[in-house]
Order: C-alpha cells, then sequence, then structure tokens
C-alpha cells in the first residue's frame, strides 16, 4: 500500500471511531459552544458604555500640534494618569521610544484599523486655557472600544482639570447652558430648568463637551460587534480546538496500549502514514469544530465570518494545523495517557491565559518578558489573525494576516518534525 493511500484509509478509519461515539461528540462541541456563548455575553457588557469599573488602561496615541508649554504640560499630566497609556512612549531619560505621528497620519493609523485611539491637541490650546475656554481637543476613536474611550475621557478630563485647577468645568458649564437654551434674562419653567442643570452635571463627570469625538470603523463590520466579543468567540474557538485535537491526538497511546499499534505496523505500510493520518484525522474534526463554533458566534454576536471566505478557511486551517501538530507532538512524547493529558492541559491553559483566549491582553501594559512569551503561543497568533479579520476587517492580502498563518505554519512544521522523531524513539524504538 503506497503511502498516501495508506494516511487516507487510516483517516478514515479514526474518523469513523470518533463519529461512533456520539455522546463523546457532542460533549466535546457542545461544551465549547457554551463557552463561547458565556463569554461572549460577559465581554459584550463589559465594553459597553458606562460599563463597570475599568480592568486594564486605555493605550492611546497623543498628537500635540500646539507644542507649547501648555499643551506639554497636559500631555505630561496624562501621561501620570493610571487608566491611560500614552502613546509615543516615553523613556527614563527624556527621550520617546516609539516615532511620533502627526495629526493626519494619526487618523489615518484609526480609520485602517492600526490604533483604536487617538487624541489630537489642537492648534491653540494655551490661548484657550488662559482664556479659560474650551481647549480644541479631539479624540478620534473606533466605536467599537467604548471601555477603552471611555477611560481615555476619564483620563482627559483628570488632566484638565489639573492643568487649569478646575477653571475647565465652569467654562464647560457655560457653553452647556447656552447650548440647552438656558433663558439669559427670565428663567420660565424652574423644574426643567433644575433637570437640565443636573444633565449637565452629568455630563460634566462624563467629559462631554470638553473632547471632541470623530468615529471611524471599517465599513463592512456591523457596527453593533463590540472589541471584545469578537475576542471571546475568536479566543475561546482556538483554545477549544487546542483541547479537542489533544484528546483527538492522544488516541495513538491507547491503540499502542490495546495493541492496535503493532498490527498497524506490521502492514506493508511506511511507519510515517500512522503520524499522517492521525493528523489528517484530528484536522478534519478540529476544522468542524472551530467552523461550527464560528457559525455560532455570528448567529450570536454577528461577528461576520462570511466577509472573507477566503481568509477565513485558510486562518482556520493554519490554526488547526498548527493544534494538531502539537497533539501529536504531545501524544508522541508521553508515556502514558495521563502524562498526556496532565502535559496537554497545563500548556493549554498557560498559552491560552498568555495568548488572549480568556481577554485581550493588548489592555495591558505587559513586561517585556511576558510580551515575548505571549508571541510564543499558538493562541496569540491565532486569536490576533481572526481579530484581523473579524475586527479590523482585514484580508488575505494584509500584512497582519499574513504574519498569523506564516508563524502558525512554521509552528506546525516544527513540531511535527519533532513528534515524528519522538514517534520514532519511542514507538518503533529507532533513535
Amino acid at each position: 500500500m503506497n503511502f498516501f493511500p495508506a494516511a487516507v484509509a487510516l483517516a478514515r478509519k479514526d474518523l469513523r471511531l470518533f463519529f461512533r461515539d456520539r455522546t463523546g461528540m457532542l460533549l466535546g462541541f457542545l461544551l465549547p459552544i457554551s463557552l463561547v456563548t458565556i463569554f461572549g455575553y460577559l465581554m459584550g457588557l463589559m465594553s459597553g458604555d458606562g460599563g463597570s469599573s475599568p480592568m486594564a488602561q486605555a493605550s492611546i496615541w497623543v498628537a500635540d500640534e500646539d507644542q507649547s508649554e501648555s499643551s506639554q504640560a497636559f500631555v505630561a499630566l496624562l501621561r501620570e494618569s493610571p487608566m491611560l497609556r500614552v502613546r509615543p512612549r516615553l523613556l527614563e531619560d527624556g527621550t520617546l521610544q516609539d516615532e511620533p505621528y502627526d495629526a493626519a497620519t494619526l487618523r489615518q493609523r484609526v480609520i485602517d484599523g492600526d490604533t483604536d485611539l487617538a487624541l489630537i491637541v489642537g492648534n491653540g490650546f494655551a490661548d484657550a486655557i488662559a482664556h479659560s475656554e474650551l481647549a480644541p481637543l479631539t479624540l478620534v476613536r473606533d466605536p467599537g472600544r467604548q471601555m477603552e474611550s471611555q477611560l481615555a475621557r476619564i483620563g482627559v478630563v483628570q488632566a484638565l482639570g489639573e492643568l487649569t485647577e478646575g477653571r475647565v468645568f465652569t467654562s464647560m458649564m457655560a457653553k452647556q447652558m447656552r447650548d440647552a437654551g438656558t433663558p439669559e434674562v427670565m428663567i420660565q419653567g424652574m423644574e426643567q430648568v433644575s433637570q437640565d442643570q443636573y444633565q449637565m452635571f452629568q455630563g460634566v463627570m462624563q467629559g462631554e463637551g470638553l473632547v471632541a469625538t470623530e468615529d471611524h470603523a471599517p465599513p463592512e463590520r456591523d457596527e453593533d460587534v463590540s472589541y471584545a466579543q469578537a475576542q471571546a468567540v475568536g479566543g475561546i474557538a482556538v483554545m477549544m480546538v487546542l483541547f479537542g485535537l489533544t484528546a483527538a491526538a492522544t488516541t495513538l497511546l491507547r491503540e499502542r496500549d490495546e495493541g492496535t499499534m503493532r498490527r498497524l505496523l506490521s502492514l506493508p505500510m511506511p511507519p510515517g502514514s500512522i503520524l499522517l493520518g492521525k493528523a489528517l484525522s484530528t484536522m478534519v474534526v478540529g476544522m468542524i469544530q472551530i467552523m461550527l463554533l464560528f457559525a455560532v458566534g455570528e448567529v450570536l454576536f454577528g461577528i461576520g465570518i462570511w466577509r472573507d471566505p477566503l481568509t477565513l478557511f485558510v486562518l482556520m486551517l493554519s490554526t488547526v494545523a498548527a493544534a494538531s501538530a502539537f497533539g501529536l507532538l504531545i501524544a508522541s512524547w508521553a508515556k502514558t495517557p495521563k502524562q498526556a493529558e496532565g502535559m496537554s492541559t497545563l500548556i493549554i491553559l498557560v498559552m491560552s491565559c498568555l495568548g488572549g483566549s480568556w481577554f485581550p491582553l493588548q489592555m495591558l501594559d505587559l513586561p517585556a518578558a511576558i510580551e515575548v512569551a505571549m508571541r510564543m503561543t499558538i493562541n496569540h497568533w491565532s486569536v490576533s489573525g481572526f481579530q484581523d479579520l473579524f475586527w479590523k476587517a482585514q484580508s488575505l492580502g494584509d500584512s497582519g494576516i499574513q504574519a498569523s498563518v506564516g508563524v502558525l505554519w512554521l509552528f506546525a512544521l516544527l513540531a511535527s518534525l519533532l513528534a515524528h522523531r519522538l514517534f520514532r524513539r519511542n514507538y518503533l524504538g529507532r533513535a
């Protein structure tokens, strides 16, 4: 029997065994669906306007067009805010770590999806502050990043309050009263006026009127989709595919213990066909699982999985290939099923935590060592690719998705080569 036909025949055998256990198959699909549903709704609630207390900092780029002492002092106060991570970053020696951008470039970066939040400090900022007028500030944002933009507004309000010693709030109240049409001579309807004043006070606390807002989002993305929802669907799907395919791949251990492996090795086919057949069967199962999870995410949250079917297929195939290779690596290394179960669970949970499957690590100010560890996980590259597709509406021609696909296939190749070597040593008794 030739190499590839033998592998296909073995894959068919594994698929028949998989679908024969209907209870196990249903549990394998229903568990991740439940997790996607719960996490999606929780992330959607957390990212809404006026949400709960902040869990992280908002990363915001600042362009200072005024370049005055007042504007520079304002930016310095922004950097001190515990709610903000101001870019470009400032090193201890006072130099900038990142390349600064002008206002036009920052606005375009938000439109292109490369930056989520940008604050433009306009010309005339110092004059406005000196004359107790409203300062020319514009927050350019992706409207789906509600929680981060709310953190940015609060940070801006606090910085302005410190810079002007509270005078800016008086100016804003006067503007709010004029915009609301409050009578200049006679106040009629005292009850209505009191209500307007209360609403204006609420606006002051939220920073309304202090900062102009520009919203830019990809036209292909549904405006009701939040960043956290898209992150939750992709993240949980990748984590559950890792668990599912690792469990499927470790059937190699059961086949060895039950004597099936000896019978397979006695057949007239290359031993490598066993690994390839196992990889093919697990990849078929993985494609079914991840497609079902994304279909559920589309039905529940409208994340837009059908916008670019080719890019979606390539990302899913790349993820499944990397996850399948990881499962085969664990199965080839482990001496017992207990070893495989314990090691795979530990590694998958760590990768899921570091790689962004549980929550968007992009919102956190991570140490350099954690950043490196994050980029060494399957989850990071897979979830980043799906976020580029679902959230940024990018396609296969964009560099971000190309990087994710390339790293996933590199991982699949390296893990497959190592798995083949361990399989020869632990199953065939060859060096």
